[in-house]
């Protein structure tokens, strides 16, 4: 995919808050989507690509066997979609939220995903684990998240010893890695990399993997970097540090930089190049990251995940990537990439559940 200029400049980073949620959809969260235009969840897209279906997806030995593990899916999002950015953002602050773990399911029964590793996002954790996905626990491996009830509405306020004893309490729980949005990075710079060793220390102790957005936001991730709006070169050089600071710590690059091959996917493979505690999850990522990502670090370094999070495509954003979140899409560019089978099992399955400390075979 050769996405032009002109759209690659329409990208913007919205400054978004995650903050108090709640799980049902009421008339009023209804009422409100109506007047910005919203577009119902449950609205099918009449134009699915064929490649949905018939892709290159379907040949994939790791999908045949049902082996696929998606190192990065949410289960939960808002029940009626914005049209831009603007929109979306209005959705999100509504604190209406819909569970679409049974989606999920059926989605990972279509396309061979053996199990997945789900992180919250926009939910509390407590609402997360006392949602559906308790009915599918050989399915899903539980992710970390530093949303609370406890921190909701405070984020800003939180201290690296409080953040700490979250994840202790998350960990105990039986969390085995660090969801997106699970690592503690403190509000608008407020701590340096030297200040979050307390958080880290746990991190390394129990030898998790984390998993942190990489790239772009459209939901305001850049802040936690401490900019409303990052350049590729500013999140990239944040996560250097860390990894310099922090080299036992396994840092996984969500998206590895995004949905195309923009300097936020260079920037995230030359981390990637520097680094050996660096790792990259490739959702979104054409062929031609994948490819020199699996030639750069190994496949050994380089793992599958689709950041699902609704059954439906987006109906905001580029207009060329509202796809870009099914998992069949991701499995297509794994498949399109130059890759020898056993390179594309490493990255579908083994990768991951090395990473996660269960049998790879």
């Amino acid at each position: 995919m050769n996405p032009s200029r002109r759209n690659l400049l329409k990208v913007g980073a919205m400054a978004g808050a995650l903050s108090s949620l709640l799980p049902d959809m009421s008339e009023a969260a209804g009422r409100v989507a109506e007047s910005v235009g919203a577009v119902p969840a449950q609205v099918q897209d009449p134009n699915l690509p064929a490649e949905a279906t018939n892709g290159p997806w379907r040949k994939l030995r790791a999908v045949k066997e049902k082996k696929v593990f998606d190192f990065h899916t949410h289960s939960w999002e808002t029940p009626v979609q914005g049209k831009n950015y603007t929109e979306e953002k209005h959705m999100h602050d509504i604190d209406q939220w819909k569970d679409y773990t049974p989606e999920l399911i059926a989605s990972m029964d279509k396309h061979g995903v053996a199990q997945a590793a789900l992180s919250p996002a926009f939910v509390p954790f407590e609402t997360y684990i006392e949602s559906s996905y308790k009915n599918y626990p050989d399915r899903f491996i539980k992710m970390t998240s530093m949303l609370t009830n406890r921190t909701k509405g405070r984020m800003g306020e939180v201290t690296v010893e409080e953040a700490t004893d979250i994840l202790k309490d998350q960990i105990q729980q039986g969390c085995r890695g660090i969801g997106e949005g699970g690592f503690f990075w403190g509000r608008n710079g407020r701590y340096t990399v030297k200040d979050l060793k307390p958080f880290v220390d746990v991190i390394i102790e129990h030898d998790m993997p984390v998993l942190v957005h990489s790239g772009w936001a459209v939901t305001g991730i850049a802040s936690n970097y401490g900019h409303g709006y990052s350049a590729a070169w500013r999140w990239a050089e944040r996560f250097g540090e860390l990894m310099s600071e922090y080299p036992d710590m396994k840092f996984v690059l969500g998206h590895t930089g995004g949905a195309m091959a923009t300097p936020d996917a260079w920037e995230a493979i030359r981390l990637a190049y520097s680094f050996d505690n660096a790792y990259c999850e490739v959702s979104k990522s054409p062929p031609e990251i994948i490819e020199a990502a699996v030639g750069g670090i190994g496949a050994e370094r380089v793992m599958f995940g689709s950041d699902w999070n609704r059954p439906q495509p987006k109906t905001y954003g580029p207009l060329n990537e509202h796809y870009v979140f099914q998992q069949w899409y991701t499995l297509n560019n794994v498949a399109r990439a130059n890759l020898t089978e056993d390179q594309r099992d490493q990255v579908l399955y083994k990768t991951a559940r090395t990473l996660l400390k269960l049998n790879p075979a």
